[in-house]
Order: C-alpha cells, then structure tokens, then sequence
C-alpha cells in the first residue's frame, strides 16, 4: 500500500511564497541596472557616427555645420524661420543620402515642401532610456553656449546661429571643446531638424535628470543638457572622444568644457563629490 503523499501546510507554503518575493526583490534591481547599462551602452554608439561624420565635413569643407539658419536672431523657439540646422547637414555623411534629398533648402524648415521630412522618425538620434517622447524628435543636441541665454551668432559654443566654426576658432583645442550631448525630451519639440532648441542646447542649467516635460518656457530660452540615464549624460567633444558626464560635475567645468576660447581647459572633469573627498584627504 503506497503511502499518501504530504501536502505542504500553510506555514510551508508562505514561507515558499517569502523566499521568492524576496529573491525577486533582489533579482529586479540588478535586472534593471543591466537593462540601464544596456540602454546606456548604444545611447553612447549612437553618437559615434555623429562625431565622424562632424570630422568628415570639416574635412571637406574645412568648418563645422552652422548650428542654424534664420534671417536675424536671436533665434525663437517657434515654428516661424529658415532654422535649417546642423544635423540636417551631415546627412549624407550619415549614409542618409535619401532624407538629405527630401530637405528643400530654398525655403523654410517648417514649410509644406519639407513637411513629411520634418515629422520623420530617425531613430539613429534617440537615446533608448528617453522613454517616450515626439516621434520626430532628437535626444542629441549640439551645444551652443556655456550659459544660459538665446541662440546668436557670437555665442561662444561650436554650433551658433548663421555662423560655421572651424578648427582655428576652437583655441581650447578639440580635445578639450565638448560638441554635442543630451537632452530631455518635451511635449512640444519642433522635430530633429529644427534649429531652435530642439537640436541645441547650454549647459547654464547643469545636468538635468528630471525635468516638467509640460513647463511654459519663453520662445527665448534655450534650456540646459539632460537624460534620463542615472547621474548623467553623454558628452561628444571635438576630439571625437564620449565621456559620460556625472549630474555632480562642478558648473565651472561644464561651462569651460562648452566654452571653446575661454582659456581654461577642463582638464580634470572632476564631480562636486571627488572634488570634496580630495579636499579633505
């Protein structure tokens, strides 16, 4: 006669549950890091072909892209301009020669000829960790100011208005002059291919993690770099190099790295923390 199989109790059965729910609890924050980590890794292989391709047109045309186009500025964050920008530019030397023949430069961003192209999708420029965010709109951002202020022409970053930088205008060096890097994304982004501030940034306001996606600002301002990675944002710099820059880097520094004939190099991009331990060490 076989024996009759036990059953577990409940005590037994709840204790099973605990262990499990506790073994999730400790399973979900390292899945999520390694998604995180994931994520961050192709947001930065992103901006690598931007970065050869800057090179690449300053090879051939022996400057940068302007960062944008208008009849005067300051620019206004507005649909109303010519605001064809930098990224739009370096199209074909993203191997996009067909979105580059769908842009009619004789007339405005915004116009009807160029209405399909401006609401297209370009995925090669959207951060993966952005969440959600306008179909036609940019994560990346070329840096136009060390502070915060409107889109003009003697802005002292690499990408200003009706004006193409060189190599020679960057007496800080290449390696020292940050390019391109992130953005938060807003409900009421004009599209990757409008030069206001959809496609540039200062960094006046830091490192922005968290921001009101739905805040009022003026047509004027400009706004600062962001992500939605943990504790920062990718930087491009001149040099072609990526440095994932810390939400604790001092403003100094952040504001010397954009500046690109300020004289002082950012050699030690260090964050406010390591500054403060290295004072007390």
């Amino acid at each position: 006669m076989s024996t009759p199989r036990r059953a577990f109790t409940l005590v037994e059965l709840l204790v099973v549950i605990a262990i499990i729910g506790i073994l999730v609890g400790l399973a979900a924050p390292a899945l999520q890091s390694m998604r995180e980590s994931s994520r961050r890794s192709l947001c930065q292989s992103r901006l690598v072909p931007i970065g050869m391709a800057l090179q690449s047109y300053h090879d051939r045309w022996q400057q940068f892209p302007v960062g944008t186009i208008a009849e005067s500025g300051p620019v206004q964050s507005e649909p109303v301009g010519n605001h064809h920008n930098w990224l739009g530019r370096l199209l074909d030397l993203l191997d996009q020669p067909v979105i580059a023949s769908q842009i009619d430069r004789s007339v405005s961003i915004y116009d009807d000829a160029n209405a399909a192209v401006l609401q297209l999708e370009y995925p090669a420029v959207k951060c993966p960790s952005a969440g959600r965010y306008p179909p036609n709109a940019s994560c990346y951002v070329g840096l136009h100011h060390p502070t915060e202020k409107a889109i003009e022409a003697n802005d002292h970053g690499a990408f200003v208005l009706n004006v193409s930088i060189n190599r020679d205008d960057i007496s800080d060096g290449m390696s020292n002059t940050a390019f391109v890097s992130e953005k938060l994304l807003r409900h009421d982004d004009l599209g990757w291919l409008s030069g206001t501030r959809a496609t540039l940034r200062n960094v006046g306001g830091g490192i922005q993690i968290t921001e009101e996606p739905s805040a009022s600002l003026s047509p004027l301002e400009v706004g600062s770099i962001g992500s939605r990675h943990p504790a920062g944002v990718h930087v491009l710099f001149g040099s072609g190099e990526i440095r994932f820059q810390t939400d604790q880097t001092d403003q100094r520094v952040l504001e010397q790295m954009v500046d690109r004939r300020d004289g002082g190099l950012p050699l030690h991009f260090q964050s406010m923390e390591e500054q403060r331990r290295q004072s007390v060490e």
